[in-house]
Parts: structure tokens; C-alpha cells; sequence
């Protein structure tokens, strides 16, 4: 039975921590607007993030930076913004397939996340996230 309470007290912390994440994350994205920008999550939650210094460039993550980070630490998530459009682009797709790594998309304009996990499943959400909101970045749903 301290088993199972231990479980859900870390699952607890690991929404919280998330919820943290996802709220950092929306707000640094919202305080480069309208500019694009992203970066990775890894497993403690950590956020690395990255502004794009141009409004037509999508790529706002040096390649160097990108494959250092999956080198020191196992990432959880990847996440940038889109202006318009709240849907993956094929880059997005071509990134999820070639590194395993789920994505959350942020639309400036419409203050909404898309999750798209490896399996290219998607769902919306909107922050402050539900208890319950962990499993969207899961690949086993």
C-alpha cells in the first residue's frame, strides 16, 4: 500500500512540475511574439529555450545545441510556436518520425497548444492544464 501512495505522490509532482513547464514555456513563447520560437523539455522538466531573431525563419534552435542537448539528457518534449495555423508542419512530422520526440505547438494567435505525440496523434489543450492532462504527450493512447 506505501507503494501505491508513493506512486501517486510522485505522479502528483510530476504534474506540478509539468504544469510549471507548460506555463514557463507559454510564457516565454508569448514575450518573443511575433517572433517564432521553441525548445526541449527533458525528463526533470528542465526547459531549454531559444528565440528565433527572425520573423520569416522557422528554425530557431542551432543544430549544435539540438544534438548536444539529446547527447546530456534524454528529452521529453519539443516545443515551439506557430502564428497562425495550429497544425503540424511537415518539418514538424519529418522531426517527430527521425527523433522519437513528441511536440507541443503553441499558437500565438489563439492562445491554445496542440500536443502531437510519435504516433502523430493530436489533441488541444489550453494552460492552467487539468489533473488529468499528463497522458497527452503519450504515445501509448
Amino acid at each position: 500500500m506505501d507503494y501505491l501512495l508513493a506512486d501517486s505522490q510522485e505522479q502528483d509532482r510530476s504534474i506540478i512540475k509539468l504544469d510549471k513547464a507548460i506555463e514557463e514555456i507559454k510564457n516565454f513563447l508569448l514575450s518573443n511574439y511575433p517572433f517564432e520560437s521553441g525548445g526541449l523539455v527533458d525528463f526533470d522538466f528542465n526547459v531549454y529555450k531559444y528565440k528565433a531573431v527572425n520573423p520569416s525563419c522557422h528554425r530557431f534552435m542551432p543544430p549544435n545545441d539540438f544534438f548536444m542537448s539529446l547527447i546530456r539528457k534524454p528529452i521529453f518534449f519539443s516545443f515551439h510556436s506557430h502564428l497562425h495555423l495550429l497544425t503540424p508542419s511537415e518539418e514538424d512530422i519529418f522531426f517527430i518520425k527521425n527523433f522519437n520526440i513528441p511536440i507541443i505547438i503553441y499558437s500565438l494567435n489563439w492562445n491554445r497548444f496542440l500536443s502531437v505525440n510519435i504516433k502523430n496523434e493530436t489533441s488541444y489543450f489550453t494552460w492552467p492544464l487539468e489533473k488529468d492532462s499528463l497522458s497527452f504527450l503519450s504515445s501509448e493512447s
